[in-house]
Formats: C-alpha cells, structure tokens, sequence
C-alpha cells in the first residue's frame, strides 16, 4: 500500500523495472478468435501475484463460459467485476489442465473445484495525467501484474518497435496486463511521437509470435489507459469452508442516501455448525471506513439485541476485500444470523454496493424477502428487495465448520 506523498514514492522508483526478470510473470497465452481479453487479462494479474512462490495456469475458459452473466462467452466480451464475481463466490479459479481453452465452446465442465479463494481485489485510481504512474509502477512492484484496459488498433502499433500509442481516442476495447516499465524509451520507437520518453512493459493474450514474443511498449502518454486492477490476494481454499452469499454476480452498481455514509445488511441461516470468521464487500473509493457487527437471531429486520461481535477500520484501495473478525461468532445449524455495515465512503454518495439484474448483463439477479437491508442510519431498516426488485447488497459471510465430535 503506498505510504508518504508522490515525491517520496518517486525517490524509490527505479527508472526500469520487468517482473519478467524477477521470475514473476507466466507465459504468454493466445485468446485465438475470442473476446476474451478480460479473462486472460484478470488471471495474468492473478498468476504474477502468485509468483515467485506459486507457479500456476489458470483457466480463462472456465472464468469466460461459467461467468453467470448473460454475455455470450466468446463474443461478449466481459470486464473486472464479472472476473472479480467469479473468484469473490469461489466458482474458481480451476486450473488450465481441469478445462482447456477454447475459443468456441461455451461450456465447461461441472463440479471443478476452487484452486483459490480470492481475498482481495484492488481497484487502483485512474491515473490523473500521463505522468501519474506512480501507483500503478508501484502497484507492479508490490504485488504484481496489474490489469489494464485501452484501445487496441493496428494503425497505431509499429510491429518494428512492438510500441504503440494512439492519441486520437478515449474509448477502450481490450485487456492486458502491465508487467513493468521503462522511462526511458525514446518517443521516436512510435509511429506518431508522443509528448515525451516513457512506456509500460505490457503483457498481451495474442500469443508468442505477435510483438516481442507476446509484450509490447504503451507509451505513457497514452491516453485511454484505465481500470487498473490487481488480483493479489487469493488465499488456500482450505481458509473457509462455507460462503454465504446473496450476491454471486457481484458488484453490478451501487446506491446511497444523498451521503456518502450508508449502512448495508445481509441475514443468513446458518447451514450448520459453523464459526463466522470473516465477510468480504465491495467499496468504491480509497480510503473507505467500516463499522462491522454480527447478530444472533435478529428480530427488527437485521438488528436485534446486542450484536456479538463489533469492529470497525479502514480500506486504503478501493474493490473487493474480506475483513477477518477479531472476534469469530458461533452459529448454530438453522440459526438466524445477520452481518451488518456501515460504509463511509469520502466523497462518493453512493457507498452501498449491490448486485441487481440488468436486461443484456446480470439479468440472473435474483432475491427474496428477508434477504438484504439497507439504512441511512443503521435504525430504519429497508427490505432493498422492496424498493429494488431482484436486487441485493455485496456483503458475504465465511465460516469454518465445527464438528462437535472432535476433541479438544
């Protein structure tokens, strides 16, 4: 996480730096004739961040044709939330060899089991110019591959040089992964010369024999590079056995009372005998804080009595994070269980972040009564599913079985 001001984080910025050299990048994969870059693109941030210590090959054809979204697998394209879905109710990662890639199926084998369970997924700032790299380079060198978009056009890569920039649009249409960077490389490798030196190393999902063996140079200057993410934090699945959840297509937009505190509540039943050990939710802005409580068989909506269990803190980045309970809550096989949060998000009034269908995107979104509640003050409690049909909060629950059978 960057710590001190941009002087201080430019004094430890090397002029050049490539994972490659570091043995943190996989190999170079081919999407073939598929839309599929944001998956290939997801898991080589994923992969990088794995790496030294991990080396894996994770499936983008799972992630692609078991998204839950209603966009045609290979020709829908996809983004980072759909990726971060996915991982977040751990319908993956599976590994490459458990469903091989290809680029016109759009099913893959059922009951493949998680190889990961995603904690964390850092949605970096955009940056606020062409020479405001200094999060994303020291998002490389901390965890990994970072996940970018931008525009992708022949007409602005010169193959001599594999170096692009394109000064004419702001749209984006493809996904790659920024694998380090070089200050230094001269403007004049560009078809059209940018305003000055300067570009990032970046990893492409068009196989080995398309630029310098799969990467190629994006100029700094240019001008569409957006949605920075990092998928850092995937833990053994053996961390928690069950996911209660409402909200398996994730993040799909967000709401608010006019403030940018909101209070968001999930009740769930318990399914067994279970120890509550964390939730996971999505947050819009850097910075956010959190009040978190849990309540035993609530009776007023979420709320109910004194919750068991009370915390509160901070999330420096932005996206996906789980919070470990400081104080684990024990439940009961058919017990009633609420997880309860206030968000405060600075300067973004729209702090509640929920799944909800969209006609051509989440239209699976499904809810019932009783499920997630939402609250400007965390007194007065809305059934979400009563002002927004189908709709539900982000907020998850994951327990670790107990067997009482066991000895002490």
């Amino acid at each position: 996480h960057l710590r001190g001001g941009r002087l201080s984080i430019r004094a430890i910025l090397p002029a050049t730096y490539d994972l490659r050299a570091q043995g943190r990048v996989t190999g170079v994969r081919n999407q073939s004739s598929a839309g599929t870059c944001w998956a290939f693109g997801a898991f080589a941030s994923l992969e990088s961040c794995l790496l030294p210590g991990q080396t894996t090959d994770f499936s983008e054809n799972n992630l692609k044709n078991t998204s839950g979204f209603d966009l045609n697998p290979n020709t829908g394209g996809g983004n980072r939330d759909m990726a971060t879905a996915y991982l977040a109710r751990w319908s993956g990662p599976v590994n490459e060899t458990d469903d091989l890639y290809n680029p016109s199926t759009t099913t893959s084998p059922a009951g493949l089991a998680a190889r990961k369970h995603m904690q964390q997924v850092i949605y970096l700032p955009d940056r606020t110019g062409s020479t405001g790299n200094e999060t994303i380079k020291q998002a490389v060198m901390t965890y990994g591959a970072v996940m970018t978009l931008y525009y992708a056009s022949g007409s602005y890569f010169k193959p001599e040089t594999s170096a692009y920039y394109n000064p004419s649009t702001t749209a984006v249409n493809h996904a790659v992964a920024i694998v380090g960077w070089d200050d230094n490389y001269s403007a004049e490798n560009f078809y059209t010369a940018p305003p000055g030196n300067g570009a990032f190393i970046v990893k492409n999902s068009w196989g080995l024999a398309w630029g310098q063996g799969g990467y190629f140079y994006m100029s700094y200057y240019e001008p569409t590079v957006r949605q920075n993410t990092v998928y850092y934090n995937a833990e053994v699945p053996s961390n928690y056995s069950r996911c209660y959840q409402y909200d398996p297509l994730g993040l799909c937009g967000s709401m608010g009372y006019g403030s940018n505190t909101g209070w968001l509540a999930n009740v769930f039943t318990a399914a067994g005998s279970d120890q509550i050990s964390a939730v996971s939710t999505y947050v819009q802005k850097p910075g956010s804080t959190y009040q978190l409580s849990i309540y035993l068989d609530p009776t007023n909506g979420p709320i109910g009595g004194t919750p068991v269990s009370t915390q509160s803190g901070a999330f420096t980045d932005a996206g996906y994070h789980t919070v470990t309970l400081s104080s684990p809550v024990m439940v009961e096989p058919g017990q009633r269980f609420s997880v309860v949060m206030r968000l405060t998000t600075t300067g973004y009034n729209y702090p509640i972040p929920i799944e909800r269908p969209y006609n051509g995107y989440s239209s699976a979104a499904v809810s019932a009564d009783g499920q997630s509640y939402i609250s400007s003050a965390g007194t007065s409690w809305t059934d979400l599913r009563l002002s927004m049909a189908n709709a539900n909060v982000c907020l998850k629950a994951f327990a670790i079985p107990v067997n009482a059978d066991l000895p002490l």
